[in-house]
């Protein structure tokens, strides 16, 4: 071994040029592979540190109701403990409640509770989660209403000196069920919320994220009933339970745990739904209609779930997929690459093997010989591969949301796949030129009689078809990827999303809320301010409805509340009737505006003036008298369709945005002017405001990263492919030098000899652009299909795309071409 080992070396470095050439091209594509398989071990490791991931379900709510589908993945607060009877499996359970606006803390600090990581839930936190609790007792520590557990980030920013028994003071202008009113009696001592306890800060591979606890007891949670879904359920189910999901029966495992869960909802629910639907859970059956509960592993909601109000932001494992075909393509062009150039290489080496061969070297001798060379290049390029890793890595989109990624501890944790892969390379990219050489004959060898067969040029073909193959495929999704999120960027959402800022944390608009919007409405550059209780891009409820006919027709529809100018400052077209001067009207009669998904959904010849029937939580009923009707736009993202809305008018009460268009850009200094008014009004409450494109770019972060990752790809592909057309010019050149020497000597001229060299090379990318439009076209077919809204494929993009590769080849063949075309012909025709 250390004899194939001295010559592999020996021989490498007589070419300095082919040993470069050949690590680089292998040293890139092993990079992007082990960035992959970084990144896709990150991503499928979530969630399994707690103690019994493997026994730990969250609940998730299947419905369909008036034909319209929903799939969420939050339950009714009912759940956690009155299901339990019914399901003697469950060991212990636990609620999460999000709240949806930031606490402002007026002592010890000036700080803010961020909504987004503020979370309310039971005692039994950390008994069915594995975080780690540093300091206070776990099973006391969220017992009790008013306590609080903070981050260790969080803990050490606000007590330097210890968190453990202070009092957090908040500050809370607006009494509300998700503030800090405890058993719906306000008082001075529910502003004081005492620290029991400091939790690590929260694991990166976790789909919750926190930073704050508070206990669930802290909060009066609304509309407890079965029917309500607002937040998030999870079971442990007891040790030896069966959750399997068997393939043929469905009165075994996970199923016989969903029925079990689904029999308890509907024999504790049919009271309820039949007194707001006005109808049964037999007659629900009978339409196709339904309320299912299902359960969902957590160790499978990161990658797997891709729920309506998931708790954090998922990864599609359909990007994973995308992310790891193209690494697979890239290493594969570079292991053609070595193929190529190494054949080319062996025209340099026949007589040394020839001689060997007449000495006795055996066939099998003379194949390890040749693989010990590409699999030593392989290592070598492994280190160079993981030199790129530690540059590039951490600065790419697959580790935005991890600053704290240890590179070189997940390096060494894959060490074993990284090695194997690098072996695999190794024989993968060495074992065509081993064969390619060993099965001629000494005789043949030393004369250099035999020296390109047919097959064998057709075979190399082949190879550098492939790659431009695989890179055109690559370059194009790439393409699509981005062509569709300019697309969601700068159409389509069916309202003037620029210019438009919202301002939240509003809590309501009497006293201080009002004296705002008033002062704000007098500031220079102000176009427009409208007021809501929700903004597209944001949370918005469901409700169910009963049509003004026979009432037993169940709808189900979005719901928000707006004043009389939203339309107008949003941009939006109000047609067919009015929404002048409305006001809050109470129970009983309420005037509302539907957009025109819901008049098709609803299904009346004359919507102005019909009317809906709305069961309210106190089983009152309110008639709802369609008033106008507003063009379609887009609350939610262009992945899901427009859905059935209905705009109240606000209850001054909840409101919680207030959104504002400037006559200009959105800018700092502007922004500084509201900011500064707003510290006037609320001196105490933190200022908070987000610009509308900044909102909606949160529905297509996961694209925007792929895009990011596919544009490094693409260039490393197109890269190697070029490298690709150098070995294979440079394997052409070498056997046809003479051929080019006497062409010289008889008068051929540059452009002759460029046009002679390069047709078959320019035939083999046409080639390859045609075998790659189908397949670019199936690809990007199927992955613009997760958006309801999206670009059509074009044949001039994939025009353009080929054109740019076809110019990059020109360029890498007429560089190689040159110096062949101006070598001395008395060179290449002398005879040795």
């Amino acid at each position: 071994m250390n004899s194939y080992l001295k010559l592999a070396i020996r021989n490498l470095l007589r070419n300095k040029e082919y040993f470069f050439i050949n690590v680089f091209g292998l040293a890139v594509g092993m990079a992007c592979a082990i960035m992959v398989m970084v990144y896709i071990w990150e991503q499928s490791n979530y969630d399994d540190f707690h103690p019994s991931s493997d026994r730990l379900y969250r609940v998730n709510i299947e419905s369909k109701l008036g034909g319209l589908e929903s799939n969420v993945a939050l339950s009714s607060p009912m759940f956690a403990f009155g299901l339990k009877p019914y399901v003697p499996e469950i060991e212990q359970s636990c609620r999460i409640f999000k709240n949806d606006r930031d606490i402002p803390i007026v002592s010890p600090v000036s700080a803010i509770l961020d909504y987004r990581t503020l979370l309310y839930v039971d005692s039994t936190f950390f008994d069915i989660f594995g975080f780690k609790l540093i300091e206070g007792n776990p099973i006391t520590c969220l017992s009790k209403p008013r306590s609080i557990v903070l981050s260790r980030s969080i803990a050490n920013q606000l007590f330097p000196d210890g968190a453990v028994g202070k009092t957090l003071t908040i500050e809370d202008e607006k009494k509300s069920v998700i503030s800090g009113v405890v058993n719906g009696i306000p008082g001075e001592n529910d502003k004081k919320w005492v620290v029991t306890g400091i939790v690590e800060d929260c694991p990166i591979n976790s789909h919750i994220n926190y930073q704050s606890l508070v206990s669930i007891s802290s909060v009066v949670l609304p509309h407890l009933l079965w029917t309500s879904h607002y937040l998030y359920t999870y079971f442990r189910f007891k040790e030896g339970t069966d959750m399997k999901e068997p393939a043929n029966s469905s009165n075994l495992g996970l199923s016989a745990i969903e029925d079990k869960l689904n029999n308890g909802f509907y024999k504790e629910a049919r009271d309820f739904i039949e007194k707001s639907l006005g109808t049964t859970i037999e007659k629900m059956k009978d339409k196709d209609e339904y309320f299912v509960l299902r359960l969902q592993k957590v160790t499978d909601i990161h990658l797997f779930s891709h729920l309506k109000y998931e708790i954090s932001q998922n990864v599609n494992i359909q990007t994973l997929l995308i992310i790891a075909g193209i690494s697979i393509l890239i290493i594969l062009i570079a292991c053609i690459n070595y193929a190529n150039l190494s054949t080319a290489r062996l025209a340099g080496r026949v007589r040394e093997i020839g001689i060997r061969k007449i000495l006795g070297s055996q066939r099998r001798e003379l194949s390890r010989q040749l693989l010990a060379e590409s699999i030593t290049i392989s290592f070598i390029s492994l280190f160079f591969a993981l030199v790129i890793v530690e540059l590039i890595y951490p600065n790419t989109s697959m580790v935005q949301q991890n600053p704290d990624l240890n590179i070189q501890m997940l390096l060494f944790k894959l060490s074993p796949v990284i090695f194997s892969v690098t072996l695999f390379t190794g024989i993968i990219a060495g074992i065509y030129p081993a064969f390619y050489i060993i099965r001629f004959s000494p005789a043949t060898i030393l004369r250099q009689q035999k020296q390109f067969s047919a097959g064998g040029k057709g075979l190399r073909g082949l190879l550098v078809i492939i790659q431009f193959v695989f890179s055109l495929v690559i370059i194009y999704s790439t393409s699509t990827i981005y062509r569709q999120l300019r697309f969601v960027q700068q159409n389509g959402v069916g309202f003037q999303k620029e210019r438009l800022f919202v301002i939240q944390n509003l809590s309501g608009l009497e006293d201080k809320g009002q004296k705002f919007i008033n002062k704000l409405g007098e500031l220079k550059n102000i176009e427009g301010i409208t007021y809501s209780n929700s903004v597209p891009g944001k949370l918005m409820d469901m409700e169910s409805f009963q049509d003004d006919k026979e009432r037993t027709n169940v709808l189900l529809m979005y719901v928000m509340e707006a004043d009389s100018m939203f339309f107008n400052t949003y941009g939006m077209t109000l047609f067919d009737g009015s929404f002048d001067r409305r006001k809050y009207s109470g129970k009983d009669t309420i005037d509302v505006i539907v957009n025109e998904e819901a008049v098709k959904y609803l299904n009346v010849e004359k919507p102005i003036g019909s009317s809906i029937n709305r069961q309210n939580a106190d089983t009152s009923t309110s008639i709802l008298i369609i008033k106008g009707i507003v063009s379609n736009f887009n609350f939610e993202s262009l992945h899901t369709k427009i859905q059935p809305l209905i705009i109240f008018p606000v209850n001054p009460e909840k409101v919680k945005f207030a959104s504002v268009r400037l006559s200009q850009p959105v800018n700092r200094r502007e922004i500084g002017r509201v900011q500064k008014l707003w510290e006037t009004v609320y001196p105490t409450s933190p200022f908070s405001q987000f610009t509308m494109n900044e909102s909606l770019g949160e529905f297509y972060q996961e694209e925007e990263s792929t895009g990011q990752v596919a544009v490094v790809f693409s260039f490393f592909a197109i890269f190697i492919a070029c490298m690709g057309l150098y070995s294979l010019l440079a394997l052409t050149t070498v056997y046809r030098t003479k051929e080019i020497g006497i062409r010289k000597v008889l008068g051929a001229g540059t452009k002759e000899l460029v046009l002679l060299l390069s047709k078959e090379i320019f035939r083999l990318i046409t080639i390859a652009g045609i075998i790659a439009l189908p397949i670019s076209f199936l690809l990007s077919y199927y992955w613009l299909n997760r958006f309801a809204y999206h670009i059509s494929l074009s044949f001039t993009n994939y025009f353009l795309v080929f054109i740019a590769v076809f110019i990059v080849a020109v360029f890498t063949i007429y560089r190689q071409l040159w110096h062949t075309i101006n070598s001395d012909p008395g060179e290449s025709l002398r005879f040795e």
